[in-house]
């Protein structure tokens, strides 16, 4: 019965998202994947795994409505799966499903068409399917299918994000520990682990092969702008900016000799005006155009000679702005909302086929969030000691003896979380919100699943006991 009600806050979480976003909030970001779908050509930088959908949906459905349907679905789906693992859940996990769904990270920010929104989604519902394929591990048919739902999902969100592969990699180090935690304790534990290591890198390695085949295809229609060479080139600036302006006299004598122009740009112009919340203001200097819609090798030296020769700067300069990413919501230059359709840039809504739009419920929609922007609502801080406590949580669990095979599962969403949250300490560039919208949705759903969990796990100890001394070898 309980599952029941779960089942209903779940389904009733969904259609208060699509009322409250229908037909989705669009950012200049979301416009440009957009008309890239549209038009069957993608830039390099924005995965292309976004425009296609995006334009698959536009296809259906002009201006792509579908799609927040659609990434609604899978997220809503892994919720409800995550909190209806146990039998018997918990009546204290109904109150903490309805917070929830009634957080603005979920109803509205389920309305956003941003790729992180969409990773963050498909990695949640990828490891829910491998928790359910753990769950029901000695029904072959069904764990076979739910296994491929998961990897699936997976190359799905290796293809999403530049850094999302830590998701299916940790998938796949879940699949190994579950062939070890599911397996009967009689067993040959050699045989066993060998089983094991071989079902997980056999999924990453089909994983790796989807999204090769997937990223190949879609590399065929690339527009052929250098993209990722200049994102590249903008975050080595930026960090030679910024240890600039930590020690002025830090040595750029590899740009003096072979791009003295980059070496003034970072020198006089940059390094005055840097700051750890984005790198979006260098954009506008005067020669932010030749430095960056050029790029040169000699930026590239000089950052490795940065990382090489000084280290500790280079680790000053990234804990700085990871810390500015990490703290988003306090920071005014950190975007962390956005409603309605971008009428900033004509010429991307007439590519997207949308008009701009920011009417009474987009108006709701942005005073629900601002409501909770100075809060631990909006606190990835929050979220990742969350993360950190549950992960211990279930540590104790095993060393308890708890031997429920798909606690691996939770507890690689959780660290994967983590760990993409990690990755920013050398890749961002920018502290917009968005980009760790995974680590919030992992400990909230985290929280799910704890919640719904039984306090004493004895009974599910011997349950999960009896069912292995009963399985056939």
């Amino acid at each position: 019965m309980r599952r029941a009600w779960l089942g209903v806050i779940v389904l009733v979480g969904y259609g208060a998202s699509l009322w409250a976003n229908f037909p989705g909030h669009f950012s200049p970001d979301s416009l440009w994947q957009l008309t890239q779908g549209r038009l069957g050509v993608y830039n390099e930088w924005h995965p292309p795994a976004m425009a296609w959908l995006l334009g698959l949906a536009d296809r259906l459905t002009p201006g792509a409505p579908l799609f927040i349907v659609f990434d609604g679905a899978i997220f809503f789906g892994g919720l409800l799966a995550f909190a209806t693992l146990e039998e018997r859940p918990r009546l204290f996990a109904l109150p903490v499903l309805a917070l929830v769904v009634a957080s603005p990270l979920v109803l509205i920010y389920q309305g956003m068409v941003w790729k992180d929104v969409l990773f963050a989604d498909v990695s949640v519902a990828a490891f829910a399917a491998l928790a359910w394929a753990a769950r029901v591990w000695t029904m072959h048919a069904r764990r076979s299918a739910l296994l491929i739902v998961a990897f699936t999902l997976f190359a799905l969100a290796g293809l999403t994000r530049q850094s999302g592969w830590v998701a299916p990699v940790c998938g796949a180090a879940a699949l190994f520990a579950i062939g070890l935690m599911a397996q009967s304790p009689k067993g040959a534990a050699r045989g066993v682990a060998l089983r094991s290591l071989t079902r997980a890198l056999l999924a990453i390695f089909l994983v790796g092969l989807v999204a090769g085949v997937a990223a190949w295809s879609l590399a065929a229609r690339d527009d052929g702008r250098p993209e990722t060479a200049r994102q590249i080139v903008r975050l080595q600036v930026f960090d030679l900016a910024g240890a600039t302006r930590a020690d002025p006299s830090l040595d750029l004598s590899i740009l003096r000799r072979q791009a003295p122009l980059q070496e003034r740009f970072i020198r006089k112009e940059a390094a005055p005006v840097w700051s750890a919340d984005s790198a979006d203001n260098l954009l506008k200097l005067p020669m932010a155009s030749l430095v960056f819609m050029r790029p040169d090798p000699a930026v590239g030296r000089q950052w490795r000679a940065l990382v090489l020769g000084r280290p500790d700067l280079y680790a000053r300069v990234r804990s700085n702005v990871f810390a500015a990413t990490l703290m988003a919501s306090t920071a005014h230059q950190c975007p962390a909302i956005f409603t309605g359709v971008d009428s900033g840039n004509p010429v991307l809504l007439e590519g997207a086929g949308l008009k701009a739009r920011y009417d009474a419920k987009d108006a709701w929609d942005e005073d629900y969030e601002t409501t909770f922007l100075e809060t631990p609502v909006f606190s990835h801080l929050c979220y990742g000691g969350v993360l950190i406590a549950l992960l211990i949580w279930i540590a104790v669990d095993i060393a308890r003896g708890d031997r429920r095979p798909e606690l691996a599962a939770v507890a690689a969403m959780e660290g994967s979380a983590v760990l993409f949250a990690a990755s920013f300490l050398v890749i961002s560039s920018a502290c917009d919100y968005r980009y760790l919208y995974f680590l919030d949705v992992a400990a909230m759903v985290g929280l799910v699943h704890r919640a719904s969990t039984p306090s004493s796990h004895g009974h599910a100890r011997r349950r999960r006991s009896a069912t292995l001394a009963s399985r056939p070898y």
